[in-house]
């Protein structure tokens, strides 16, 4: 998987299996988040960065209650894009 489309795609399903999205999150806005957190991830920002971008766009962007699930999903996203290299 080195296609940034096939790694922002599955960095998406990594955050669809981990959070119970709001009924009006949309397809383009978890594609922006991903390909966000892809380009923080290539630019080697680090983990305690991605971690804090992921957990505000939980709370601040999707209005969720906080969860360790950004946890999983950063560091799942992680392995993928480093897999791909």
């Amino acid at each position: 998987m080195t296609n940034e489309t096939d790694l922002i795609d599955g960095i998406v399903a990594i955050m669809r299996s981990c959070w119970d999205l709001p009924s009006d999150c949309n397809e383009g806005e978890m594609v922006a988040y991903a390909e966000t957190l892809l380009h923080k991830i290539r630019d080697g920002e680090d983990m305690d960065s991605l971690y804090a971008y992921l957990a505000n766009v939980e709370v601040g962007n999707l209005d969720m209650p906080r969860s360790n699930a950004y946890y999983e999903i950063v560091d799942r996203s992680f392995a993928l894009v480093k897999k791909s290299v």
